[in-house]
């Protein structure tokens, strides 16, 4: 799944509301863990899903068209 929110709605308590929810759905489906993909240069959704626990594990290639991106792989443990 993809977890995105348009420009104008950011910063305005939307992705907050939203992980919230996926973290609880997660939770209460039996899940022990939340992994996720983020492009490196996304500075403001690292730091918003590190504020959540999520921990850098790695590194993912994500392709996007003829272009390559450079993302991180970080994981909450539930």
């Amino acid at each position: 799944y993809q977890f995105y929110v348009l420009g104008p709605w950011q910063g305005e308590g939307i992705a907050p509301v939203m992980m919230d929810w996926a973290i609880e759905h997660a939770r209460s489906h039996g899940a022990r863990e939340i992994i996720l993909s983020v492009y490196v240069d996304n500075h403001r959704a690292r730091k918003f899903y590190e504020r959540y626990g999520f921990n850098e594990i790695g590194r993912y290639a994500f392709r996007v068209g003829e272009t390559i991106d450079d993302d991180r792989i970080m994981r909450l443990v539930l």
